[in-house]
């Protein structure tokens, strides 16, 4: 294992414990490389990197000499939106296109550091409570790395997500609980066992949280080390909006960039407790208090797990959390479809439409520039993309040219 050390993510103190990665401001504890010492050497791993995936940064990952478990993740595509951004009114729009990652999520740079850490502590088996994501990159990659995987499964997943669970080889659990709830359910299992909990959050897992951090590298050489002004990121438990700023702030104090832009957490008015927090002017958001209702689950976490940093990165950047209704949610993810060619879950699209949203509210003002994280793949939601398509498919007996002619010609109206 290479040289680093754990500190706090909002107050900067070192810390030495074990089991709890809790610093006593609330911050989440994250591993600290000493950047200046080898300020060349990283410069230039970044620098060459988003070629191969998410270990062509490997020496700023925690981890040491051991094979990695990969799947060829990262390295995704930032899309030039020029379509959705003459829609909702902004000089240039991006998509880092995480869909595009093996099992359809940003999870498996997670997964990948994860499940690799694992292997080489010769741990019996893995699980965790997910609402999809997280459980399907997870389950790929300890099938790859040959070790059992349990999965806690809570109501609101949509039925094709544990079919691809299963299919990875999972033993899956479905439970009439909360995603919190299954979350807590896995980290008990621990004693009861023998499992490693691999809940994606910096609170109980903060060494492969870091993998998050190379979608900033990324992001860094496909802009040409030229930031946005605003980066729109899905927020659930909000350890990818905190590791995507650690790679930023990476590469602000080794002077490859020269701005940080304004980070913005997007949540779904159904379960927005970091929306919440921001409006009331917070410094840790609250438990939501009912049961989430939205179609954007990947994202429906009552409680704001990396929370506290979340919340300081926003004050930090000059940034902003918000909640959109779902109908809007689902409108923006036809359009990312029909304009630039993605099949994005409501959770991806939640970061289009909070885009829209801040624009409208000239939040976020014309001539600027935004990034969105399309963090998930719709193509386990279809019935969601089924339900927003308007009119009926026409239906033509065999060889009725004269209907063929009828039915193009109502499609050209």
């Amino acid at each position: 294992m290479k040289e680093y050390k754990l500190v706090c993510s909002v107050c900067g103190r070192p810390f030495s414990g074990k089991d709890e990665y809790l610093c006593s401001c609330g911050g989440q504890l994250e591993p600290y490389f000493d950047l200046k010492a080898n300020a060349e050497e990283y410069r230039d791993i970044i620098r060459n990197g988003c070629v191969n995936g998410v270990w062509d940064y490997k020496k700023m990952l925690p981890v040491g000499d051991e094979r990695p478990v990969t799947l060829g993740e990262g390295a995704t595509p930032l899309l030039d939106a020029d379509k959705l951004a003459d829609l909702i009114g902004v000089k240039s729009l991006y998509l880092k296109n995480e869909t595009l990652n093996p099992s359809g999520t940003y999870k498996d740079r997670f997964a990948t550091v994860a499940l690799t850490i694992e292997k080489a502590k010769n741990t019996p088996a893995v699980a965790l409570g997910s609402a999809g994501n997280a459980a399907n990159a997870v389950a790929a990659y300890a099938a790859k790395a040959g070790l059992p995987c349990f999965v806690l499964l809570p109501p609101g997943a949509v039925a094709e997500r544990g079919w691809q669970i299963r299919g990875y080889g999972a033993k899956l659990i479905r439970m009439e609980h909360t995603i919190d709830d299954c979350i807590q359910m896995a980290k008990r299992g621990e004693e009861l066992f023998g499992w490693k909990s691999l809940t994606t959050n910096m609170l109980t897992n903060p060494l492969p949280s870091d993998g998050y951090k190379t979608i900033a590298y990324e992001l860094g050489k496909q802009l040409s080390w030229k930031m946005p002004d605003w980066i729109v990121i899905p927020v659930g438990g909000a350890a990818l909006f905190n590791k995507v700023y650690r790679g930023m702030a990476d590469m602000l104090e080794l002077g490859l960039i020269d701005k940080m832009p304004h980070f913005v957490g997007a949540q779904a008015v159904g379960c927005a407790p970091m929306a919440d927090a921001y409006e009331r002017k917070l410094k840790k958001p609250e438990v939501w208090p009912k049961a989430p209702e939205t179609v954007a689950f990947a994202i429906a976490d009552i409680c704001v797990y990396d929370g506290v940093t979340a919340m300081d990165i926003v004050e930090k950047t000059g940034g902003c959390a918000v909640a959109v209704e779902d109908s809007e949610t689902l409108e923006v993810m036809h359009l990312i479809a029909e304009k630039e060619a993605v099949v994005a879950e409501p959770a991806s699209a939640c970061s289009v439409s909070c885009a829209r949203k801040l624009v409208r509210d000239g939040v976020i003002k014309s001539d600027d520039s935004v990034v969105c994280i399309l963090s998930g793949s719709g193509l386990r939601d279809l019935k969601l993309m089924e339900a927003g398509q308007s009119g009926k498919v026409p239906y033509i007996t065999h060889g009725d040219i004269e209907a063929v002619k009828r039915a193009v010609s109502d499609y050209m109206k």
